[in-house]
């Protein structure tokens, strides 16, 4: 009797144990499930656990909220601790889920180190499978030390500024209103420059003014030269490094293009603002150092624009800039401006304020809101509505881009029917000098095309066009919807770009 007796002790004993083990909470986790992420992963976001993720589904349309909802709802008797998603670099994405230990224990279907792997498709699973290293010990997630991680160098960006910097981390505070504060780290390549020219830049705050969208930047304007040159042709390159000469002998006392770039910004900005024209425009501002660079940046725009028309004379070609002024404003002309058809709403010029320079999409609205005091190295601030409506305007100009290969070939038609072999005979005897007569050719054909485009605007497919294009920015901007404002600041530091972004609901 007591040898069953205790056998039977052992027996709940043991079953005991077995129950605590398979029953007790799993420990919480720092980065959720980070260490089963493949290291070059875009894109992690983790949640310690489920309620967590909850409580972001607002924040996405609603039948993607709702989806995620059921599917978590179904699964939550197995889940016990967090949960994260992951895009690999194909773009896809992995969800994975900690399940409870009898769960874990009975599973089928993917079930990896007590965690269920869900993959948008069997590529996405595969690759998870045969993922090399984890997120967890890659050294800048371990810095950042923050629950959303952005893998930048993974991304392998094209445009240069992006590639100063290396992964993105950052964690959500709120989500009435949104909040998310994180930090930027630089690429070691550039860490020193960023250390002696942005972070001792001084730091200033939001445009003021009444624009939907502006923001306020720092720039250290001497990389844009080496920028500018390394994306031209050889020709090109050439052209603009003798004209750099050219300039910096006239202006500069023989100190490079670099040197004077120095004493441009560093502080900069931009507002996209309405116009009288159903059209919005983009006005540009760039700080400068005192009067003296100024003045001497006017005269060097003037020259660079007099060497363009010289350059163009000598080559029997229409220039491909031309400057006019209109009291304190000068227009900037490009080559063809005319067929873009949109007037005086894309009529670019610049102006001087002060110890600024003010550039405008529009001559019509070619003011800068005024510079305020702060600390951030960059800001930013959206009036989501009215933001939303100077986006639609946009579908007529989008429209027309999709028309304008067809304008072009009527436009050539037109032209060969009016200037004849006899036609620009007589036009060259009018006109003796090749590049007044380019000038005007260009104008001419340029009309020619805004004249087409203008007749295919009267058609119905252009109506069906305008149509599809108008229904394209309704619904990629009716994701704003719900937003009233959005605000970002940041500043450069010694360990990287920390920043914060808030949206602010209606």
């Amino acid at each position: 009797m007591k040898r069953r007796w205790w056998i039977a002790s052992g027996a709940a004993a043991g079953l005991a144990v077995l129950l605590a083990v398979f029953l007790r909470p799993r420990p919480p986790e720092e980065f959720p499930l980070a260490d089963l992420v493949p290291s070059d992963a875009v894109f992690y976001a983790g949640f310690p656990d489920r309620t967590r993720l909850e409580a972001l589904l607002p924040l996405l349309p609603a039948e993607e909220a709702k989806r995620v909802r059921d599917g978590l709802d179904s699964a939550g008797p197995h889940l016990a601790g967090g949960v994260a998603v992951y895009v690999d670099l194909e773009g896809r994405w992995v969800f994975l889920a900690r399940l409870t230990r009898a769960s874990a224990l009975v599973a089928g279907g993917e079930v990896e180190n007590g965690a269920a792997v869900v993959a948008q498709s069997p590529e996405a699973l595969a690759r998870h499978k045969a993922r090399k290293g984890a997120l967890a010990d890659e050294e800048a997630f371990r810095r950042l030390r923050s629950r959303c991680f952005l893998n930048v160098r993974a991304l392998r960006p094209r445009w240069s500024r992006l590639r100063d910097f290396e992964a993105v981390g950052f964690d959500i505070q709120s989500a009435d209103p949104l909040v998310l504060r994180g930090r930027i780290l630089y690429r070691g390549g550039v860490f020193r420059l960023f250390l002696e020219q942005y972070v001792q830049a001084p730091g200033q705050g939001p445009p003021q003014g009444e624009g939907p969208a502006a923001a306020a930047l720092t720039e250290y304007f001497p990389r844009l030269w080496d920028e500018f040159v390394a994306d031209l042709s050889p020709l090109n390159r050439e052209r603009a490094e003798r004209e750099a000469q050219v300039l910096s002998g006239a202006f500069l006392n023989g100190r490079g293009m670099k040197e004077f770039l120095k004493r441009v910004g560093p502080s900069w900005g931009f507002s996209v603002v309405s116009t009288p024209h159903d059209f919005p425009a983009l006005v540009v501002w760039i700080e400068l150092a005192d009067e003296a660079a100024r003045d001497t940046l006017g005269k060097m725009l003037h020259r660079a624009a007099q060497d363009a028309d010289k350059y163009a004379r000598e080559k029997g070609e229409a220039p491909w800039l031309e400057l006019g002024a209109e009291g304190g404003i000068w227009r900037v002309r490009f080559q063809g401006q005319a067929a873009l058809r949109r007037g005086e709403a894309l009529s670019p010029a610049y102006t001087f304020e002060k110890n600024r320079i003010v550039l405008s999409t529009c001559a019509s609205a070619l003011a800068a809101p005024p510079a305020a005091p702060g600390g951030s190295h960059a800001s930013l601030t959206v009036d989501v509505p009215r933001a939303r409506e100077l986006l639609l305007q946009l579908a007529a100009f989008l429209a027309d881009g999709a028309f304008r290969e067809e304008a072009a070939k009527q436009a050539d038609r037109l032209y060969r029917e009016v200037f004849t072999t006899a036609a620009l005979a007589a036009l060259k005897r009018q006109t003796p000098d090749a590049s007044d007569r380019e000038r005007f050719l260009v104008g001419q054909r340029a009309q020619l095309e805004g004249r087409a485009l203008g007749d295919l605007r009267s058609t119905e497919r252009y109506e069906k066009e305008l149509a599809r294009q108008k229904a394209r920015l309704e619904a990629w901007t009716g994701r704003f919807e719900r937003w009233d404002r959005l605000t970002a600041n940041g500043r450069f530091t010694g360990e990287g770009f920390d920043f914060e972004l808030r949206a602010t609901p209606k």
